[in-house]
């Protein structure tokens, strides 16, 4: 069996998710992959630095309309930081969380992701939501690389090279970490998934690092988050549409 022994696996967790951590520490040993524990920043026991650069008047009044969770910021300070990590590195790595179970073919599946990471930039390992659009690019034996018109939630589990590293920490946040991936209008990284996927299942448990309470907007700030909603829709589409392009040129 492949063995995957550098260390460029990365399993968000927080310190006291023991009995995730036993979780997908048995799996990884059961497949011979080494991989590092990153704590999460649990922003319930206090805002991260990265919070203070947040844009707040963006996103109370272009996105989602209420302030962002505490969970959701220690979400987002977590991967920024594997982020980093990663630019620090200079080589492609591989992030999962750590609710999933993993693939029968996950160490093969891994060694495909870091080098298509350094490739096309940052690649999905996990399925997206049913009525995504994507266009496949590349298709071989090992595997299939598909272009997709937005990350489509969800940091579960994806592989990132420095170079898309560098372009996701050189902006403000204003969105929750998976749909900032996905808006490659604001930071020019397209994000790309690869069959066969690494997560086999998921979400079983409730997430530990983001609470998953939903606030409720002002409908004062409706007509604004509206048009910044279809000003995304659109830009999403012009960037799919000029990336199509030119794959199909090729």
């Amino acid at each position: 069996m492949l063995s995957i022994s550098v260390p460029n696996v990365f399993v968000v967790s927080l310190k006291r998710s023991v009995e995730r951590r036993e979780k997908i520490a048995n799996e990884m040993a059961e497949k011979s992959i080494s991989f590092i524990f990153f704590d999460a920043v649990d922003g319930n026991q206090g805002l991260p630095d990265l919070a203070a650069d947040y844009d707040y008047a963006k996103r109370l009044w272009l996105t989602s309309g209420y302030m962002p969770s505490k969970g959701e910021l220690g979400c987002y300070a977590s991967h920024y930081a594997l982020w980093v990590k990663c630019i620090e590195m200079g080589e492609p790595i591989v992030v999962c969380e750590d609710d999933i179970t993993l693939s029968d073919e996950a160490p093969s599946i891994l060694s495909l992701a870091l080098k298509k990471a350094q490739q096309y930039g940052f690649v999905r390992l996990e399925d997206i939501e049913p009525g995504g659009e994507r266009t496949q690019v590349e298709s071989s034996d090992s595997g299939t690389v598909y272009l997709m018109k937005d990350n489509y939630g969800g940091t579960r589990a994806y592989a990132i090279s420095p170079t898309a590293a560098m372009r996701l920490v050189k902006h403000r946040w204003c969105y929750p970490v998976d749909c900032f991936i996905g808006a490659n209008f604001l930071h020019g990284q397209y994000s790309y998934q690869m069959e066969p996927l690494l997560v086999k299942t998921h979400g079983e448990d409730c997430s530990t690092v983001q609470d998953t309470v939903r606030n409720r907007a002002p409908l004062y700030r409706k007509p604004s988050r509206e048009l910044y909603t279809l000003y995304k829709k659109i830009m999403l589409s012009l960037m799919y549409w000029r990336k199509r392009k030119e794959i199909s040129r090729r």
